[in-house]
């Protein structure tokens, strides 16, 4: 018999220890596997929705929260904005584009966002055939993963409901039509529900008009749900009636001169009623924030995939002096000292092999069903189907981890004294 398959037999005969040592080895690998894929995942994530958005303007509050609401559309906005105000920062000389969001309704979960035809055009958006973009009051445009997941199609209708996740009052006074679905971008927009700001102004108009004939009897329907409430206070800042001045909830802004990162943030912020954040900076803090958590998983994953080591070396150790008498005996057959040293070192690298195998399996699968929550969840694309080239760095390491650990088993075995063994047994 070879050594592989005297290695394979006897960790088959120390089946208990080998799956406890194999699955601690496994769930190293697996950790690390996952951090590997959702950190790649997520930075993918944000470049790709940050790109050419230099800054996000919106109601003063927290800065992060203004960046995830209109960048990623995660949070909650932190308010509304005048439609006058930003339309005059608009018009800024160090404007190159600036791109109005109006939010307030979802359509099962998907936000229904108010904007221009330059929102899609930022994202390089293209049209299915057949479709256009809105002209009028309560036309949309969806996303590929809305339109997907509504099965809804151009001619056909849909109502929004109210606040920014599914569960509010059903707004089915006004229907919105579907006048075209954009092909896949990989970007935000894929899960956004988008219409002209007039249709999100004209419902909330209209709607807080009605309510206000019920005796506001919405408003206290609404309160039961934290994102309703920011609708609720949308319809109130809105107005009750077409007298009052119109309002947005954000302007996402891309700079027509690297001067505008000194001085228009800071222009903003102090002389206006409105808040100026940068993506940039709020995403690095927040990858920053991340990192930390990140990175003590990873030492976590390696003290793991170590501690696994030494249950290796501990197993092969107390192998060898079980099976001193078998080796020796083996050696006065003719065994070469190299052929019990391969043997060793065999049984470590099936375990270290097998481990990292069935790891990083483990972690692809866990990545899948991350990625499933976060799709129903918030509406985040990523997926365990992705295979990373730093992934492939992990095989190498494992088995040096499982070398390291059959090292000094594997040299007392290799300078057995043969005649010793044989005569104290």
């Amino acid at each position: 018999m070879n050594s592989l398959s005297l290695s394979y037999a006897y960790l088959r005969h120390k089946t208990l220890s080998t799956v406890l040592t194999t699955i601690t080895f496994a769930a190293g690998v697996a950790m690390i596997v996952v951090l590997l894929l959702v950190n790649a995942q997520l930075q993918n994530e944000f470049s790709s929705n940050l790109k050419g958005i230099d800054l996000v303007v919106g109601s003063k509050g927290s800065p992060m929260q203004l960046i995830l609401s209109s960048v990623f559309h995660l949070d909650i906005p932190t308010g509304n904005i005048p439609l006058d105000e930003a339309e005059k920062l608009s018009k800024h000389p160090m404007v190159k584009e600036a791109i109005p969001l109006a939010l307030g309704d979802n359509y099962r979960g998907f936000r229904i966002v108010g904007t221009t035809q330059a929102y899609p055009d930022h994202y390089h958006a293209r049209l299915k055939d057949g479709g256009r973009y809105w002209g009028k009051e309560m036309e949309a445009v969806l996303g590929s993963e809305v339109a997907a997941s509504g099965g809804l199609k151009p001619s056909d209708t849909f109502s929004g409901s109210h606040g920014l996740t599914s569960g509010g009052e059903l707004h089915s006074e006004f229907p919105y039509t579907v006048v075209g679905i954009l092909e896949p971008t990989g970007t935000i927009i894929d899960r956004l529900v988008l219409t002209g700001r007039e249709s999100v102004w004209y419902i909330h108009e209209h709607h807080d008009h009605d309510h206000d004939e019920d005796g506001d009897e919405h408003r206290h329907e609404a309160h039961e749900h934290h994102d309703n409430d920011y609708a609720d206070k949308r319809d109130h800042e809105h107005g009750h009636g077409h007298e009052q001045k119109r309002e947005i909830t954000s302007l996402l802004i891309s700079y027509n001169s690297p001067l505008a990162a000194v001085s228009l943030p800071r222009q903003v912020n102090s002389s206006t009623s409105m808040q100026a954040a940068s993506p940039a900076f709020e995403v690095a803090r927040l990858t920053s924030f991340m990192g930390i958590g990140t990175e003590t998983l990873k030492y976590f994953a390696w003290f793991l995939i170590i501690l696994a080591g030494f249950g290796i070396f501990a197993g092969l150790y107390n192998a060898m002096n079980e099976r001193r008498y078998d080796l020796a005996l083996m050696r006065s057959f003719g065994a070469r000292p190299g052929k019990l040293f391969a043997l060793m070192m065999s049984e470590s690298l099936i375990v270290s092999l097998f481990s990292v195998i069935a790891g990083i399996g483990m972690g692809h699968l866990l990545v899948e069903g991350i990625a499933a929550w976060l799709a129903s969840s918030k509406h985040i694309h990523m997926t365990g189907r992705l295979f990373l080239a730093e992934e492939a760095w992990l095989i190498p390491l494992s088995l040096v981890v499982g070398a390291l650990a059959a090292l000094l088993p594997a040299v007392r075995v290799y300078r057995i004294d043969i005649f010793k063994t044989l005569v104290h047994r």
